[in-house]
């Protein structure tokens, strides 16, 4: 798996090197993954970078999953349509949208601005296709090899390097945490220090992957605390569509080892990735492993112990 990505040096794709140096590796592939009690367990999701989850029309949340290094076999399912801020995420990471749908707004903005996407229709259908062990619209699924290929028609190269570690300084001990993402999706999370990793319990029980039947195992954590609003449009489903401000830079928290960070998310610029700040003005570099990322509103109460 790839090293976990924090900073970006710069951002937006770039042409391979003319030169003797080898281009850069391969831009990152962002895949929209439905999150309705009907979707669960979901599968692919261990094997993510990060997973970006969001409230959606309803109530409900919805996840942009975000691979570095695709590559194998292995399924992405289920896979759903776009949001407004999937655009924000695939701007900020560079990389290339899977997506089954999207409503009218959406699409226009794709290709009104030439966003690097492929829903599941395109060419021909070859990057995705239908579970028949699952009822639609929950069985749109895509592998590892397809995302991989999906990058390369686009001929995109990630540009900012990967960055781990641990943070610096002592933060506060938290073993168990929760909060409501929305008013009907409560989430708690708890800290197994054998595994060195956060399982995550919904109202329907923990989060797992479908590939292994096991709980998944999360190494960081962040609660990106950024206001929402209406975005002026309605969805596939004729609902008010979200938009989130997700720019500039605003509070955070940050969950790992263990411990509980306060810190600043910064997307100062649109074309780079979310970084992180701590306290002391550092950089907050997080684990190798899966690093879940909730976009919650800024004065929403979390309960630790």
């Amino acid at each position: 798996m790839a090293s976990l990505l924090l900073l970006a040096a710069c951002g937006g794709p770039s042409l391979p090197s003319t030169g003797g140096a080898p281009p850069p590796p391969p831009a990152p592939a962002l895949v929209q993954v439905e999150n309705l009690p009907a979707a669960r367990p979901q599968t692919g999701l261990q094997r993510a970078d990060l997973v970006v989850e969001y409230l959606t029309e309803g109530g409900i949340t919805r996840f942009t999953a975000i691979y570095f290094a695709p590559t194998g076999p292995g399924r992405i399912e289920p896979v759903r349509s776009a949001r407004p801020i999937s655009l924000v995420l695939v701007k900020a990471y560079g990389g290339v949208l899977f997506f089954s749908g999207a409503s009218s707004h959406v699409v226009g903005q794709i290709q009104g601005e030439n966003i690097p996407a492929l829903s599941e229709s395109a060419d021909g259908g070859r990057y995705f296709a239908r579970d028949p062990n699952r009822q639609p619209p929950h069985n749109l699924y895509t592998t590892f090899d397809q995302l991989r290929e999906g990058v390369e028609k686009f001929g995109l190269h990630r540009t900012y390097p990967l960055r781990e570690g641990r943070p610096s300084g002592a933060g506060d001990a938290v073993s168990h945490f929760g909060f409501a993402q929305t008013p009907s999706h409560h989430v708690a999370y708890t800290y197994r220090p054998a595994e060195a990793a956060y399982s995550y319990t919904t109202d329907t029980g923990p989060m797992a992957d479908a590939d292994s039947g096991q709980p998944l195992k999360i190494a960081a954590v962040v609660l990106v605390r950024v206001a929402h609003h209406d975005a002026g449009f309605t969805d596939v489903n004729g609902a008010p569509a979200v938009a989130f401000d997700l720019q500039g830079a605003g509070p955070a928290d940050i969950y790992t080892g263990g411990q509980h960070y306060a810190a600043t998310w910064d997307l100062t610029v649109p074309t780079q990735p979310l970084k992180f700040v701590g306290t002391d003005g550092k950089e907050i570099l997080l684990p190798r492993g899966l690093t879940w990322i909730h976009l919650v509103d800024p004065e929403v109460p979390v309960t630790a112990s």
